[in-house]
């Protein structure tokens, strides 16, 4: 497992690496520009002539430093300084400074920007905090067109540290360097595939700053990295402004690898039977919608779920059973009160519908079921229309849905809730004490205080069926007994990693919805290696 960082985390690391520990600003940005140079020379040995666009912030420090270094290595390097030299931070302008006393020269701002063998993007950090434009903007949509490859110095310039969003316009870089921690925006989309390939180094910063780990460390432990920050200035240069207010998580974001999932998985024992792991009750399913039943029930069952009851309309009965016959089956018109009792968590949603006996079904559950339970699809939509039920679910309820579900259950647009993922998830989570899954090319989880980010999936999951599969798999691990917010962890990572496996062997292309599951063995085969 790994941290990833907003600015404001990255910033109080940086400062008090600095006043705690006594390390001068400008060793952190001398071991920055370090960094950056030995990937320059590793990945780019045959480079011979460099063009670095330095802002006034502390990135454009950066930018002044690396510079030196590679004027040094006998690399020609071109400076082409963009901002105001009023608007320089101190240690930017002793940066420039030295780059000149060293004999570099800034380039007119009118100068070419071909034939060039590499572009270093140093033009803004990650305390950007409002849209690129005028010059700024020109100069980076002329980058972008240009064939030459691009390194950014921390964050592609114009990228939202924060949630990754493209602040008006922003640098596509090959790839680009980070320091210590890894940041929110480079690991949520559109920041991501801006960024290329994420490089991070270690340019000792100490984690001071953060204010405490988060409970997460206690099931997922490990930790790679430090944090590093441009220190915001004025809000009058784009470079250096602060923080607009933008809603951010304020504990540690975390970040879980395969490695980490063995701990939090339950443990298989020799001396099991079929009521040792737990008893799922699957409501899913109206008149004509069996698929989604059919793939919710296969993932429960290979998720390791003892014994699983797909409660479903009648019609559907022939198709449930004959796809999915070590799985027991109840037509949803019958009494669901016995099963109730003979449950030990419920997942509800997949192909439910609106009906009116699907809302009875949602609202018994809710009313006469007290254990965990999963709520997904339709019976999200249903509570969306039916706000009044849901108090009703509590901390014991996960919630999964998609953007469109998300914005229809927090009365936002769907747009929003996919381009702020967290602090979505956090305020609706906080809000209505439940675990909420907001589902996306980067799945956020989150109880409304800790908060992971699974970067397990692909674009093949992209397709009908996915979600119904995820739930399958949650609702069987709260069968086993694991709690609701750790069951929605576990869950998310094995969804992921299951379809990746897909991908790997079908093609993401070419991948079901209902491949997903049948990838579930080799899955947690996997994580029982890595957590040897």
């Amino acid at each position: 497992m790994y941290y990833v960082l907003n600015h404001e985390q990255m910033q109080a690391c940086d400062r008090l690496t600095t006043e705690r520990m006594g390390v001068p600003s400008l060793v952190l940005m001398e071991r920055a520009a370090l960094a950056v140079f030995d990937v320059i020379c590793s990945r780019y040995p045959d480079c011979r002539r460099v063009l670095i666009l330095c802002g006034s912030g502390n990135n454009g420090g950066d930018g002044f430093a690396l510079a030196r270094l590679l004027l040094l290595k006998g690399i020609r390097a071109d400076v082409l300084f963009v901002g105001k030299h009023a608007s320089m931070t101190e240690q930017t302008r002793t940066e420039c400074a030295i780059f000149e006393n060293y004999g570099g020269t800034l380039l007119p701002d009118d100068a070419p920007l071909k034939d060039y063998d590499l572009i270093a993007d140093a033009l803004f950090g990650i305390g950007l905090s409002r849209d690129i434009i005028g010059r700024y903007a020109d100069l980076i949509r002329a980058v972008n067109r240009m064939d030459t490859p691009v390194i950014s110095i921390d964050i592609p310039s114009g990228i939202s540290a924060d949630d990754g969003q493209v602040r008006g316009t922003a640098v596509r870089a090959d790839c680009t360097v980070t320091f210590a921690f890894r940041k929110i925006g480079q690991i949520l989309y559109p920041g991501a595939e801006y960024c290329g390939e994420l490089i991070l180094r270690d340019v000792g910063i100490t984690d001071i700053g953060l204010s405490c780990a988060s409970s997460a460390d206690r099931a997922f432990s490990g930790n790679d990295g430090k944090g590093r920050e441009d220190l915001p200035g004025s809000a009058e240069d784009p470079d250096t402004g602060a923080s607009d207010g933008l809603p951010v998580s304020r504990e540690p974001v975390c970040v879980p690898e395969v490695s980490d999932l063995a701990s939090l998985l339950p443990r298989r024992r020799s001396d099991a039977n079929k009521g040792t792991y737990g008893k799922l009750l699957l409501i899913a399913g109206k008149d004509n919608m069996a698929g989604a039943a059919v793939m919710a029930g296969e993932a429960a069952c290979r998720t390791g779920c003892g014994l699983v009851c797909v409660c479903s309309h009648e019609k559907n009965r022939m198709i449930i059973q004959s796809r999915l016959p070590e799985a027991l089956f109840v037509p949803w018109d019958e009494d669901l009160r016995p099963w109730l009792n003979w449950a030990d968590a419920i997942a509800i949603g997949p192909g439910l519908g609106k009906t009116a006996r699907s809302l009875e079904l949602l609202t018994q559950v809710l009313r006469d079921w007290h254990g965990s339970l999963v709520i997904d699809a339709d019976a999200l939509n249903l509570l969306a229309e039916n706000p009044e039920l849901i108090p009703l679910a509590g901390n014991r309820a996960v919630f999964t849905p998609h953007p469109g579900e998300m914005g229809r259950l927090a009365g936002c647009p769907a747009a929003e809730a996919a381009a702020l993922p967290i602090p979505a998830a956090e305020s609706y989570s906080r809000r209505h004490s439940c675990i909420l899954v907001l589902k996306g090319a980067r799945t956020v989880v989150t109880d409304g205080s800790d908060t992971m980010i699974s970067t397990f999936g692909n674009e093949g999951m992209a397709t009908g069926g996915s979600g119904d599969t995820l739930t399958g798999i949650v609702g069987s691990l709260l069968a086993q007994g694991l709690t609701p917010f750790d069951a929605a962890r576990a869950g998310v990572c094995l969804h992921g990693l299951a379809g990746d496996a897909a991908a790997d062997t079908l093609g993401s292309c070419s991948m079901l919805a209902g491949d997903i599951p049948r990838f579930l063995p080799q899955v947690f085969r996997a994580v029982r290696q890595a957590g040897k």
